[in-house]
């Protein structure tokens, strides 16, 4: 590399190490920058994951509060049956009894 002061053309000199200085600044910063918007991205990510956990545990959470209410309404609906059975059995005891009743008073 050339010296200004000992060069024919000190101006193209200085050009050409200015060039080289601000080509070196020049490429730091564009890694510098491009460094940058890898830090954003991956930051951006890590929060939709963060976001996307939450809404997941939320649903999670959600859906064991429905299956709480679906069992709660299915042993419902069992101890309905057999009171229902239960209410059958008294019904058809009380029709029969009246019925021999009925047919005593009538004989």
């Amino acid at each position: 590399m050339s010296n200004i002061f000992t060069s024919r053309d000190p101006a193209g000199v200085v050009v050409g190490q200015t060039g080289a200085i601000f080509a070196f600044f020049a490429a730091g910063a564009m890694n510098a920058h491009m460094s940058g918007i890898a830090a954003a991205r991956a930051a951006r990510e890590s929060n939709n994951s963060h976001v996307l956990r939450h809404q997941l545990n939320q649903t999670i959470n959600y859906a064991e509060q429905i299956m709480q209410v679906a069992e709660t309404q299915a042993a419902e609906i069992e101890r309905l049956k057999a009171e229902n059975e239960r209410l059958r059995t008294a019904a058809r005891t009380s029709y029969e009894s009246a019925r021999r009743l009925a047919q005593k008073v009538a004989a």
